[in-house]
């Protein structure tokens, strides 16, 4: 559990930093009230202590705007104002409890735990996966009914990996999860790895029951790995022409043998070998993938093409088909998970509205699923990527719980629409946080419509990226790994037209091949890094080739990051979004410094006004003249500025 601690006092901050996390809670400080503000904002946390005399902005003000945005996070103040009126000033603001200064360590621990407890009481309290069970509020682990004692930071790394069983985490994304400012080096991470593995392997877990993605990071051994239809369909849908390009390099093959050697016969084998090393082996084929790898090597070294040479090739190329005829690809693609889909998450629990949407929505063969509260739906946000959340009037009444939703479902990428079918008026707290779409559903406008339109619009702001390479197969591969990840996914197979599409499309993220034709990938990097529009724009480069000095050029042009072919599923996902998360930290790391900087100038600007005001005073108190009523009017003013710079809020 991560929790916010706002406090400007050096000592009593390290003090509740070091009792919640012997407690096994992760903790982030903030000094003042704005940052403890902009954190709230950017980081989902389980509760906030906050104290009331903060610099800059008091806890009150803090409480009050958090819960102004819609934010039902715990909040606990802390404070050495302790008289009622105080206590009642706080919780009107929206605190949940009060705890006065000087406070008890078992005591600030049992408020915070029965804050923990209200706030879960929604909620699905256990983290399961497999034989492993871990109780959120108690801050337990269990493999088999047996307890698995781990330290703070172990604890919170499963936790961390229960909460986002489908991500591959980096160490550099655990360290931005798992501490603070002053993070520790990676391999503190791996180090941390090593002991949770130890502790659950002595409970009886499997050894990679924490799974090394190489070159990635970690995450949750999948408990099953099945493939995924939109592969399949790539699949069914290119096979033909894999097979056409098979015969190709039969045909090629079978000439050398007969010693009728065509013109730039080699270059065009290496090409059709090469294509096939990358889509085979992601679509489930990795001998067959192997095999082309070979031949791709084979072609693309300079032979003198003997018999015995040619020989070798015929027999690899006849291996290949027989492979391919031989294996069945996509169904065991090995660690790749695709996300079970959710059209609508209805929540009602005897409205007739909504046996009335589960009826429009079976005509255009959309998924739906019947929960009867707000807790069973924010439970399954975890296992189901959900396009849309409708609530029937019975759902409403728990203001409350509904928010709680809606702020959850606001962090999700893309946000998921929520929709209220009731012709009532919302209470003013929804209506404020302005994100619930009230629909009529006796209205002249189809429910299903309104809710179909609320889904295109949710989509349309998903993460677009932007697919390059001159391989179809390739391109049919990636939309089918991205998509049921909730990507928007555009394919461009020729290079030369990416900057037609470029302002078009304007993607968030781009993948670019590195060998096609005429421009290749690395040209195409280097040129979008010449050009200030586009020179942030996150890159990943594809290649089959993994040769050091290859990756040393990838990353000197600007890419951000490489993938290997044949693409694998978890790779491609954990790179994206690792970058993604990377970008977007830093974009807040460098918003806040601008606006650090701004404060800085306009403290600088109000520093000069005060210089400027004591310097006039002290030449009028020195001037021997007597004062005039227009001098003492002067010197009155310069008083006001300094009293308004020195004492804004009086």
């Amino acid at each position: 559990m991560r929790i916010l601690v706002v406090e400007d006092d050096p000592a009593i901050a390290f003090l509740i930093e070091t009792l919640l996390e012997t407690h096994k809670y992760t903790i982030d400080l903030a000094s003042d009230g704005q940052v403890g503000l902009d954190l709230s904002d950017a980081y989902a946390y389980d509760a906030i202590l906050l104290d009331v005399t903060l610099p800059k902005k008091d806890g009150v003000s803090v409480c009050r705007e958090i819960r102004a945005r819609g934010n039902s996070v715990p909040i606990l103040l802390l404070t050495a104002l302790d008289s009622p009126a105080d206590r009642t000033r706080g919780l009107d603001a929206g605190a949940d409890d009060y705890l006065g200064k000087p406070f008890d360590r078992n005591e600030l621990l049992a408020r915070i735990r029965a804050l923990l407890r209200r706030s879960h009481d929604s909620t699905l309290p256990i983290l399961t996966w497999g034989s492993l069970q871990l109780d959120p509020v108690s801050t337990t682990v269990t493999f088999d009914e047996r307890l698995v004692p781990l330290t703070p930071k172990e604890y919170s790394l499963l936790e961390l990996f229960l909460r986002n069983s489908k991500r591959v985490f980096s160490c550099s994304a655990i360290l931005d999860r798992l501490w603070s400012e002053d993070s520790p080096s990676e391999d503190t991470i791996r180090t941390h790895i090593k002991g949770l593995r130890h502790k659950l392997r002595a409970a009886g877990a499997a050894a990679d029951f924490i799974e090394t993605v190489y070159g990635i990071g970690y995450r949750l051994k999948p408990l099953e790995a099945p493939g995924t239809p939109l592969l399949t369909e790539a699949w069914e849908k290119f096979k033909g022409q894999v097979s056409e390009q098979v015969a190709t390099l039969e045909q090629l093959a079978q000439k050398v043998l007969d010693r009728e050697v065509l013109p730039d016969w080699q270059e065009r084998g290496k090409q059709i070998a090469h294509s096939l090393t990358g889509s085979l082996g992601t679509f489930g084929f990795s001998l067959s993938s192997e095999l082309a790898r070979q031949i791709e090597k084979l072609l693309g070294e300079p032979q003198d093409w003997r018999a015995d040479r040619g020989r070798l090739l015929y027999s690899i190329v006849t291996a290949l088909r027989e492979e391919l005829e031989r294996s069945a690809p996509v169904a065991n693609l090995p660690g790749f998970e695709s996300e079970l889909k959710l059209d609508i998450l209805l929540v009602s629990a005897a409205d007739p509205q909504g046996e009335r949407i589960q009826s429009l929505a079976s005509t255009r063969d959309w998924l739906v699923q019947i929960v009867p509260t707000i807790a069973a739906a924010r439970s399954q946000l975890q296992q189901y990527r959900i396009r849309s959340i409708v609530l029937t009037p019975d759902a409403l009444d728990r203001t409350e719980e509904v928010l709680r939703l809606l702020v959850e479902v606001n962090k999700q990428v893309p946000p998921i629409p929520v929709i209220a079918l009731t012709a009532a008026s919302l209470h003013p707290a929804i209506r404020q946080l302005g994100t619930l779409q009230p629909v009529d559903p006796l209205g002249n406008v189809d429910p299903i419509e309104s809710i179909e339109r609320a889904i295109a619009e949710a989509e349309s702001s998903q993460t677009h990226i932007l697919a390059v390479d001159d391989d179809l197969k390739i391109l049919a591969i990636l939309r089918a790994l991205l998509v049921p990840w909730g990507y928007r996914v555009t394919t461009l197979a020729d290079s030369q037209k990416l900057w037609e599409v470029l302002p078009i499309t304007q993607p968030d993220l781009l993948i670019l091949d590195v060998e096609m034709p005429l421009v290749g990938g690395l040209d195409v990097c280097r040129s979008i890094r010449d050009r200030p529009e586009w020179s942030h724009l996150p890159i990943i480069v594809l290649t089959a080739h993994t040769e050091p000095t290859l990756i040393q050029q990838v990353f000197a042009i600007g890419a951000d990051d490489f993938a290997t072919k044949p693409v694998i599923g978890p790779e491609i996902i954990a790179r994206i979004t690792n970058l993604l998360e990377r970008q977007q930290v830093q974009r807040l790391k460098t918003d806040r410094k601008q606006q650090q900087v701004a404060t800085a100038r306009i403290q600088l600007a109000d520093r000069v006004k005060i210089q400027a005001a004591l310097m006039a005073i002290e030449a009028a108190l020195q001037s021997e003249q007597p004062f005039q009523p227009d001098r003492h009017r002067q010197i009155l003013e310069q008083v006001n500025i300094l009293r308004q710079l020195l004492l804004p809020d009086l």
